[in-house]
Parts: structure tokens; sequence; C-alpha cells
């Protein structure tokens, strides 16, 4: 994978037809975006260091609410695969706002994200509510209460494997049963 030595004219499509090219598009980032740093080269490295730059925040955002919402089953924007004018707001944005902050600090480090998420008071309340609770907060988007999920299949089986010391580690080991 490597860049070609001329980059490709890119054609705004009439119509969305791809056998009828428009004008030439850029490789630019959309205007209302985090503007691309003139210092970086108009490749896939620059792209990729535009995207966890620290002035553009989306990436961080939209990396927390995922893990967030493997957490509590829902994220703190219920619309995971749509950040646009399109999704829905943040439930609570400071808090979003602030753990993505802290996500970039610590260097995109999922792992203490995740021990930051589950040392939380929020995450370690019991799950036992109240029916006055429930009639307030149905889809419990206050967090009054412990979330009702079900872990994914690949977890449940992943801890198992580790548990019993089967887990290969090793990328592309053996398969185990």
């Amino acid at each position: 994978m490597e860049e070609m030595p001329e980059p490709r004219v890119t054609h705004l499509l009439k119509r969305g037809a791809y056998d009828a090219p428009g004008e030439i598009v850029p490789r630019e980032t959309p205007e209302w975006l985090l503007p691309f740093p003139q210092d970086q080269p108009r490749d896939r490295l620059g792209l990729a260091r535009w995207l966890v730059d620290r002035q553009n925040p989306l990436t961080a955002r939209v990396v927390v609410n995922r893990i967030w919402r493997m957490h509590f089953g829902r994220g703190l924007v219920a619309t995971p695969e749509d950040f646009g004018s399109q999704g829905k707001l943040p439930t609570h944005p400071e808090l979003l706002d602030w753990l993505a902050g802290w996500f970039m600090d610590h260097n995109w480090d999922v792992k203490a994200l995740h021990r930051l998420i589950v040392s939380s008071e929020t995450f370690q309340q019991p799950g036992q509510t109240t029916r006055a609770i429930m009639e307030r907060d149905p889809e419990n988007r206050l967090l009054t209460r412990a979330p009702k999920i079900r872990l994914p299949a690949e977890h449940i089986r992943d801890s198992a494997l580790a548990a019993s010391g089967l887990l290969n580690r090793q990328i592309g080991g053996r398969s185990v049963k």
C-alpha cells in the first residue's frame, strides 16, 4: 500500500452517476470541519494525522462514545453511526467532551479509558431501581442505574478462554474450540 506517484484525479459525479464526471474535486476536508494543516502531506499519512489532531476532537468523541456504549448499552450519543446534523444530540455533552479530551491527553489509550469508565461511580452503581425512577427515566438516559445489557458472544468466549488459560494471544494463532 503505497501512494501513487501522481494522485488520481477525482471528479464530482453528476447526479451520482459514475460515468458522468463533473468538476475536479481537490484533496481537501469539508469547509465546516477543521481545516487540513498546510504543513501535512495530502496523502493517507496526512489524513491520519488530521484525524487525531488535538484540534479535531470528533474522532476521539466517536471512539469514546463507542466504548461508553460497550459498557452502558447505549452511547452518550444515541446514534453512534451518525454524529452529524441528522444524529441525536449527546445526553451528557460535557461528559463526552471531557472524556474525549482525557482520551487524547492519555495518548489514545483504550485500555486506560475502559479502566476509567468501569472504575467510575456511574458504572459501579447498583442495578436495583424504584418505580419512580423507571417512570422518570425509562431509557436510563440520566444513568440513574446500572445498565441491563448482554455482552456480545465474542466477549464471553474470549473471557472464558482467557480464564481457562486457553486463549492464544499470538496473532494468527490456531483456533480453539
